[in-house]
């Protein structure tokens, strides 16, 4: 009797003459999962506990077949979002495109590592190609840069090479106490969990207050920096913000570097900051960077989308002047998870990276020298992220990375339009740069008939009933929540709900998707009249961004 591996061989050699197999294979997969129609924008899942289900778990003593495998391997999507939904609209999560899977698949089905290119092929020199052409969209012509997985790496790539750039010994000799990092009150969360894993101390990390447009206050920068250095302090790196997923931060990059460079003139320092932008949703706009005042006219026609895109572009114009950026491709470059770049602007990103014992020079540049893993978190690396970026970047070109951010903000225009149709629902956010509409819901049958007035408490519940409901398959938005929302700075705290278009097919569906919001607000509110949907106090996670 045949062993499994005996069985199995004829699909192990040689790959490339058993694509029909793959092909069916994940034919096969995909009709085992549950749940899936055009529309559920999740597919449905019941509840588990982990621990249950744990104790359950073990290797099995035998091998089982391809399809016993792939049949209970289908649970796996159980719960899962489906971008390919009109009606997923929870966060910034695209549809890749099919090549760009492809592409990544192919780097699998070889099993390219790029650890080094030395048996890598030219996946490493690839991946310097997506960095050299995406930097030379903001003047940088000796730009390098890391394939990584999401944005949080970005920012350790750039957070890192900031603490070498002050401290070329803290590679070797580890990190000094006296360093801190600086940046916008409304930049990510993790930028504090970076710094600690780095060694530096999350309190190491400063937020600066920010203006109305989520700006950074220059005003505050100045005196946070003058306190710092008085007390001892060295300022690793600036960290501006680029586009986040609400509200749209973006702080004026030439403001922010000439206020930096003026303090530190007048301070007379003997080192310069680490600048870094937190790009990873702007870089899109990065591709209208340049453009003529004719061209603008030209490529937007609707005055309010060229404002929001022209004015984002202006602000972040002054990157040409920083160290490295991020790009999150997988948000929206149209590729799939996880495809990020750390960019940085010169090829000192290798040496800063490094452990300290190397020096990258001339013969590190020719072909079977290059080694990623001196400088790179991983030592076995995907080629995944840097196939799909290569696909997306010279399938869409310059042109067609406009005219998705265009009608993104298209999209998002047609939401605004019918929300405002719904009684109750009020769009908040109309200042923001970004295409993300944030907005709130007067519960009013609930407060007029079981004069329960804890706003927030019905909005937790509402967006609770919505996910458990979309949990089951059903054919409603799925949208989110924003717990503790300002739509300026100095706003008082709000609960409010996140509605993120992404999928360009759904511009005809936009009226539908709509009513259907309306449709399940208004059967919220009939089944906690009638006391079959309880509203309770329970504490709500925030939802990542």
């Amino acid at each position: 009797m045949k062993t499994i591996l005996e069985k199995e061989k004829e699909f192990l050699h040689p790959q490339e003459d058993n694509l029909e197999t793959l092909q069916n294979n994940i034919a096969f997969l995909q009709k085992q999962i549950k749940g899936r129609n055009y529309l559920n924008p999740k597919f449905a899942s019941e509840p588990f506990l982990y621990k249950e289900d744990l104790a359950k778990s073990h290797v099995p003593e035998k091998g089982k077949s391809t399809e016993e495998v792939f049949k209970t391997l289908s649970e796996m999507f159980e719960g899962s979002i489906r971008p390919q939904s009109p009606y997923a609209l929870f966060n910034m999560v695209p549809s890749p495109l099919l090549d760009t899977v492809a592409a990544a698949a192919m780097t699998q089905l070889y099993n390219i590592n790029s650890l080094m290119d030395a048996f890598g092929g030219k996946a490493i020199l690839f991946e310097q190609r997506i960095a050299r052409a995406v930097g030379r969209l903001v003047g940088w012509e000796q730009s390098y840069g890391v394939s990584c997985n999401g944005g949080k790496l970005t920012l350790f790539y750039a957070i890192k090479s900031a603490i070498a750039k002050i401290a070329p010994d803290s590679g070797r000799e580890g990190v000094p106490k006296d360093l801190v990092v600086i940046t916008n009150e409304g930049a990510h969360y993790c930028v504090e969990h970076v710094c600690s894993i780095l060694g530096l101390g999350a309190n190491q990390c400063i937020r600066i207050g920010s203006k109305e447009d989520w700006s950074m206050d220059v005003t505050e920068l100045k005196q946070i920096m003058l306190k710092q250095l008085a007390q001892g302090k060295r300022i690793a790196a600036i960290v501006c913000c680029g586009g986040t997923t609400i509200n749209f931060a973006c702080d004026d990059a030439n403001e922010v570097y000439e206020c930096v460079e003026q303090i530190f003139e007048e301070t007379d320092q003997s080192y310069f900051p680490y600048f870094h932008l937190d790009s990873v949703i702007g870089w899109l706009w990065f591709h209208f960077m340049g453009l003529s005042e004719i061209e603008w006219e030209q490529r937007i026609v609707n005055p309010e989308i060229r404002f929001k895109i022209k004015r984002a572009a202006e602000k972040m114009k002054g990157v040409s002047r920083f160290d490295s950026f991020g790009v999150d491709m997988h948000k929206n470059g149209l590729c799939p998870y996880a495809t990020s770049f750390f960019i940085s602007k010169t090829e000192e990103c290798f040496n800063r990276l490094n452990e300290g014992t190397y020096t990258y020079g001339e013969k590190d540049f020719e072909f079977g020298n290059f080694r990623a893993y001196r400088y790179t978190i991983e030592n076995s690396r995907p080629a995944t992220g840097i196939a799909a970026a290569w696909v997306a970047m010279n399938r869409l070109g310059k042109r067609g990375f406009q005219e998705y951010l265009i009608r993104l903000h298209t999209l998002s225009l047609l939401f605004k339009k019918e929300l405002q149709t719904i009684s109750g629902v009020s769009v908040i956010n109309t200042v923001s740069l970004g295409w993300e509409i944030v907005f709130t819901i007067s519960f009013n049958r609930i407060q007029l008939d079981t004069f329960y007035d804890e706003s927030d408490e019905i909005a937790k519940a509402f967006i609770q009933y919505c996910w458990n409901e979309t949990n089951k398959g059903r054919e409603i938005p799925l949208i989110s929540i924003v717990p503790e929302y300002k739509v300026c700075p100095g706003d008082k705290l709000k609960t409010a709900f996140l509605l993120y278009p992404m999928s360009l097919f759904s511009e005809e569906k936009v009226e539908e998707i709509v009513r259907a919001l309306a449709s399940c607000i208004y059967e919220f509110e009939m089944k906690v009249v009638k006391r079959v949907t309880p509203i309770s106090d329970a504490p709500l996670e925030k939802p990542i961004r």
